[in-house]
């Protein structure tokens, strides 16, 4: 009986062993540049896409209006805090954090009375967002937490909170819509990124117990 005899075909070199020792290692170099290239690329690439969906939220007050107050020579005064992204990505708030003379407060009623023994009676006109825990804000967009623009009759109660805003500092979290996370303390310039908002024993909640 016969039997197939099948060549094995090998590459060829050049015949010159430096020479291909040297092709060989070229080779080598030129996969391990383009892989590294490649994994440049892709973090380019992520970093690209982070950045053209970063949030930057700012918390703001305002104290007064441009609207004139009746029977008075002023404009009418106002308690407001508000949340502004001037980010190019959306913002998810994860948590606030309201705190009067370095107290957290809990919601609209701790606050009124710790700081103005005041009780949910005497606050007519006072708009609240009842909550903002995982609230978007768009770019360019503002988010009010609570406002409360001066009443007409006089009102102790608005008076004391305008007069203590300079004792209530806010703290906060969020996240890009990429899970990409930033917290800014009250005593911080600018926000620091965080792996993930971690929320404080007590946050704040821009409402009253009563609301639903």
């Amino acid at each position: 009986m016969e039997h197939e005899h099948h060549a094995h075909h090998h590459p060829h070199g050049t015949g010159t062993r430096w020479l291909d020792v040297t092709l060989a290692v070229a080779a080598t170099i030129v996969s391990l540049v383009s892989l590294g290239l490649a994994i440049h690329s892709g973090h380019a690439m992520e970093k690209l896409v982070a950045a053209n969906s970063y949030p930057y939220l700012e918390q703001w007050r305002n104290m007064s209006t441009e609207k004139p107050l009746p029977g008075a020579d002023r404009s009418r005064r106002t308690v407001e805090y508000l949340f502004a992204n001037n980010g190019v990505g959306p913002a998810r708030i994860d948590w606030v954090q309201l705190s009067y003379k370095g107290k957290p407060m809990k919601d609209l009623n701790d606050l009124l009375e710790t700081c103005c023994g005041a009780s949910t009676g005497t606050v007519n006109g006072l708009n609240r967002r009842g909550n903002v825990r995982g609230a978007l804000v768009r770019p360019g967009a503002s988010l009010p937490m609570f406002t409360w623009d001066e009443p007409d009759k006089p009102n102790p109660v608005f008076d004391a909170l305008h007069d203590h805003m300079a004792d209530i500092t806010i703290d906060y979290c969020y996240c890009s819509v990429f899970d990409e996370c930033y917290e800014k303390r009250a005593s911080e310039y600018q926000p620091k990124a965080v792996e993930h908002c971690e929320a404080p024993a007590v946050t704040f909640r821009p409402g009253f117990r009563n609301d639903h």
